[in-house]
């Protein structure tokens, strides 16, 4: 199961994080549609978040349509939606050519990814 970072000392609310996370995860086809979500307990205490805080993210995150809840069983990642590949694409619009000039200088393989983590490291502190 695929759980979003949220950083603590960032200003954005933490229930924004978590719903900017699943966006990103969702359009980049980290999580894939009709996959289950982290519960809101599971979730809290694997971020050491207050469950309300997971709650109205999940329950924004219903009401822009990205997931839905099946009683009894949890949520889901709805449909990909067509805004999702839209941002998808222009997500990898973007970084294409940022590898692309990567790769020719010779960065590895692993040396990219790691690039990447600390990227998103940096982009969740500010």
């Amino acid at each position: 199961m695929v759980y979003p970072e949220v950083n603590l000392q960032s200003g954005v609310p933490i229930y924004r994080q978590l719903k900017n996370a699943y966006h990103r995860m969702a359009a980049l086809g980290i999580i894939q549609p009709h996959e289950q979500l982290p519960s809101v307990r599971q979730l809290a205490t694997e971020l050491g978040i207050n469950p309300n805080t997971v709650q109205k993210a999940y329950r924004e995150l219903e009401q822009e349509g990205l997931i839905y809840a099946v009683p009894g069983r949890g949520n889901f990642l709805g449909s990909v939606r067509e805004d999702l590949a839209v941002e998808r694409e222009e997500i990898l619009r973007n970084f294409r050519p940022a590898v692309h000039v990567a790769w020719t200088a010779g960065i590895t393989r692993e040396a990219l990814h790691n690039l990447l983590d600390e990227c998103i490291s940096d982009q969740l502190t500010d």
